[in-house]
């Protein structure tokens, strides 16, 4: 019996010793400006080991878990904001992966410190078919040596249930070379939680999905701690990103849920200049899933239910998946009920497209209510739907049929927030700007050159019945002229061909109402806004 026991041990310890392989990952989760968590999977249970520096050639820390497991998710604190850091991995015994430039991670910046922030976007991928290989290579592609800090998935990762073995094959074998060096975050889809018993009370919520990601519930990255991974939110610099849950039942059809209790104080203590909210069923589509379908109900909850706190609050940027296709809306707010219900007049904050160059971005003043929010739906990095209507009214852009793949690609860059939709053949097929002026003083809002347009001046100020914009222009342009209530919403645009020189443009005002109003002077390489005050 000795001989037996004995014999098992040191088969045990030979094998934990030589059969030692990861099989998963690694990939990052949980970023924060001093800490990351770094997550793998072994063939055979081991203790963890990570060993890291500033430098490739330099990995002289050391954190350890000595408990054996197969699933291994290591934390590493203590780190410098805004700094990059390469890392290996294995155990007590050996280090089995890494020492190579793309086992790397960048920890995020300080909370509130103004930079250029890249993040990918990706809903509905996880199909393991050609169109997910080339919406990924898509991006590598678009991505070159640019510096992304983080990857955000809509949901329905790993189709059909979102099992173990589904994520193993439909994500991790897709994206493992980009893994190593880019943190995700997510949020779970109805796919995902086809693994997960929804009858359960909410918070004893399990199941592969789960398992799977960690996710800041501490308040460790910013943001009001939420307790579960069920929702949480985070900080990344100037911008604040909220991932809510669409998937159940209890929490989306209740205003008073826990959930949305948490969302109202999580809102009303940020301070961040820009918000960002993900969660998988969209509120608005025309796509593989309607949202005036009575039985989507998931859909018409999160519409009527969320969204009100969202607007309210100011939210810039609603994230989604579910229905199979690209739509992205107008500024809109307000629109709470069916397709049917939705007024232009009423709900649209701005009647412009959206698009930068053509000087049609939307602006979101920093002293007004801040008003208005741009909903996107991009449920179509994997899968797609070749019959659908995509004629939703809130919608200025779409995307849909047989070749109608890819993800997104949001920029943050101070005050300007620049979003492109790009498809597997490395085409932009979108993009919209939201520019966000404190509209005291002038301020331009772009990243290009804006040497050409210099000199701008808004006079009388205040004002009873005309308002004359002036500026010098380098070369001859058009310029976009808009005029804003003092929430930010639309209420005039002309376009002007300025020549080169001097230039001045008048506008009559004495329609308007006695209050504070805001000009903005586009042109396809600068934004300048001025306030002003109507008087009697």
């Amino acid at each position: 019996m000795k001989t037996f026991f004995y014999l098992a041990l040191v088969a045990t310890y030979s094998t934990y010793l030589t059969a030692q392989q990861v099989v998963r990952g690694p990939y990052l989760q949980v970023l924060t400006p001093n800490s990351i968590e770094i997550a793998w999977r072994t063939d055979v249970p081991t203790d963890s080991r990570v060993i890291f520096g500033t430098a490739l050639n330099s990995q002289l820390q050391e954190v350890s878990d000595a408990l054996l497991k197969t699933d291994h998710f290591v934390t590493i604190s203590g780190l410098m904001a805004s700094t990059e850091y390469y890392y290996s991995l294995g155990n007590s015994t050996a280090i089995i992966a890494g020492n190579q430039p793309s086992f790397r991670f960048k920890t995020a910046p300080e909370n509130g410190d103004v930079g250029l922030y890249r993040f990918w976007v990706i809903g509905d991928f996880g199909k393991g078919n050609q169109g997910q290989k080339d919406v990924r290579d898509s991006f590598v592609q678009f991505q070159g040596n640019s510096e992304t800090g983080a990857m955000i998935w809509l949901g329905d990762n790993a189709y059909a249930d979102g099992t173990q073995l589904e994520y193993q094959e439909k994500v991790f074998d897709i994206y493992d070379s980009i893994l190593t060096y880019i943190p995700v975050f997510s949020t779970p889809g109805n796919h995902d939680y086809n693994s997960v018993n929804r009858f359960d009370p909410p918070l004893q919520h399990v199941g592969p999905y789960y398992d799977i990601i960690n996710s800041p519930i501490h308040g460790e990255a910013g943001g009001v701690a939420s307790g579960t991974e069920l929702y949480y939110s985070f900080d990344y610099g100037n911008i604040h990103f909220i991932s809510l849950n669409s998937e159940i039942q209890a929490w989306t059809t209740s205003s008073n849920s826990q959930m949305f209790q948490w969302l109202e104080q999580d809102l009303s203590a940020n301070t961040k200049e820009w918000v960002i909210c993900y969660f998988h069923q969209p509120p608005y589509s025309k796509g593989s899933h309607n949202s005036d379908d009575v039985w989507e109900l998931f859909m018409a909850a999160m519409r009527q239910n969320a969204l009100p706190i969202l607007e309210q609050h100011g939210v810039d940027l609603v994230l989604c998946g579910h229905s199979h296709v690209y739509e992205r809306s107008k500024l809109i707010k307000g629109h709470y009920g069916y397709s049917f219900t939705y007024n232009n007049a009423t709900h649209a904050i701005s009647s412009a497209s959206g698009n930068f160059n053509d000087g049609q971005h939307y602006v979101k003043y920093l002293n007004g209510t801040n008003a208005g929010t741009v909903y996107v739906v991009c449920g179509n990095s994997g899968s797609k739907t070749d019959n659908s209507s995509l004629n939703h009214p809130v919608m200025v852009a779409i995307d849909g049929g047989a070749n109608a793949y890819g993800s997104l690609v949001i920029d943050v860059n101070g005050n300007r927030l620049d979003c492109k939709y790009l498809k597997s053949n490395g085409v932009v097929h979108d993009e919209f700007t939201i520019v966000k002026p404190d509209g005291s003083a002038p301020i331009h809002a772009s990243t290009n050159d804006i040497s050409q347009l210099s000199n701008v001046k808004l006079y009388p100020n205040p004002t009873k019945d005309e308002v004359t914009v002036a500026f010098d222009l380098i070369n001859e342009s058009n310029v976009w002229i808009v005029v804003s209530d003092a929430v930010g919403k639309e209420i005039s645009r002309f376009e002007y061909n300025a020549k080169v020189g001097s230039n001045t443009t008048s506008f009559r005002v004495d329609q308007l109402s006695v209050g504070n109003y805001f000009v903005q002077l586009n042109t396809k390489s600068a934004c300048y806004s001025f306030s002003f005050m109507k008087q009697d």
